[in-house]
């Protein structure tokens, strides 16, 4: 349930806060709580009650995986997940840094704060739709990295990606597999795979996860989103390796979380915290808060600059799709079609249409003894 749309995380990027800014109810996350968003929830949530009668009040007791059911048309953005992911990589400066660097510690620094910023440009209020198996997405960054991605898998669905530096510097491919479900208001999910960067300097590779999230407000209430769990960063070569915990949880006995808060124990919402180590040395530490800022206790550059990413002053790039893209691009689905023109109705057929076409090839590729994807 994670794919923002545009506008939203531009006016994200363009909004003063402080570093540690929390809501009232100091649970943190970022909050869809503008006038527009009210509206948006209001018209939203109506046609989900809808749907909700045709699947049952199982959501409320044992919860759906929202990757094989098909949902209503008025929760999707209109763009594909190949297309919507690319968003995470916006921070391309901090990628082109890193493969600049001579030194391997400051290029995992570099690589740590173009993943944690990555998360900020991951808020949405709508998701993507799902990418049919042999779709793709071609674009280009403004400063000539080029971007393939291609679902290669139905079930599970995986979408895989390779980027590659122009002056062949860097390539960063990975995989991705989003699972997600619903239990009464709330939707967890994870893009599960491995984020890979290898960089031509030294023919060292840097491999990443990402953390788990949650949206709270689905049906009733405040909507918001955020971020939880580890990330674990990982350079085998150079021997380094850093674990950041985002929104780390403090630690309480059972009976004291019944008579203590956790903002009295020292919870700060969205907070980011990591350790740089090489064998048990630790090299440096990072602290900062996913929605705002990173930041280095030793910095880069003999310490002149400790704070690497600010979402107020690091600036982004969007790629831009490539003018004769191949017949299976992503932008050509029927139902991104009209979604983008404003035809619900007709966008809802077309996923339909699209959704059956898919289990009807892949049931052809079992019975044909082939893999079923």
């Amino acid at each position: 349930m994670a794919a923002l749309q545009t506008d939203d995380i531009h006016k994200l990027s363009l909004t003063e806060h402080d570093d540690h800014e929390e809501d009232q109810g100091g649970n943190g996350g970022f909050l869809f709580d503008s006038p527009e968003h009210k509206e948006q929830l209001k018209n939203q949530r109506a046609q989900l009650w809808q749907w909700l009668k045709s699947v049952g009040s199982n959501m409320f007791r044992e919860g759906i995986n929202l990757t094989k059911v098909s949902l209503p048309v008025c929760l999707f953005e209109a763009r594909s997940f190949l297309e919507r992911i690319t968003t995470n990589w916006e921070y391309q400066d901090l990628l082109v840094a890193a493969s600049t660097c001579a030194d391997p510690v400051e290029r995992m620094k570099y690589v740590v704060a173009f993943a944690i910023g990555g998360l900020s440009r991951q808020i949405s209020f709508h998701k993507p739709f799902n990418p049919i198996l042999g779709e793709t997405y071609q674009s280009v960054f403004p400063n000539g990295v080029e971007v393939y991605c291609e679902q290669t898998s139905h079930h599970p669905p995986v979408s895989s990606w390779q980027v590659v530096d122009p002056k062949g510097k860097f390539t960063f491919y990975g995989n991705a597999n989003w699972t997600a479900g619903i239990k009464g208001n709330s939707v967890k999910g994870r893009q599960t795979g491995v984020n890979c960067v290898h960089f031509s300097k030294d023919d060292a590779t840097i491999t990443y996860e990402l953390p788990g999230l949650t949206v709270k407000g689905v049906l009733w209430g405040q909507r918001s989103i955020k971020y939880g769990g580890e990330m674990k960063f990982r350079d085998v070569k150079n021997g380094l390796e850093c674990d950041v915990q985002v929104d780390p949880q403090p630690q309480q006995g059972w009976v004291s979380s019944w008579f203590r808060s956790k903002k009295s124990a020292g919870y700060k919402p969205d907070l980011i915290r990591g350790t740089l180590k090489k064998g048990d040395t630790v090299l440096d530490t990072c602290t900062g808060n996913w929605l705002h800022f990173l930041e280095w206790e030793h910095g880069l550059d003999k310490g002149r600059t400790k704070r690497i990413w600010d979402i107020r002053h690091t600036p982004f790039s969007v790629a831009k799709p490539v003018d004769n893209p191949l017949s299976s691009d992503a932008r050509h689905r029927n139902d991104v079609v009209f979604l983008k023109a404003g035809d619900q109705p007709k966008a809802q057929e077309w996923k339909h249409i699209l959704e059956e076409t898919q289990r009807k090839d892949r049931k052809l590729r079992k019975e044909g003894g082939g893999y079923e994807h």
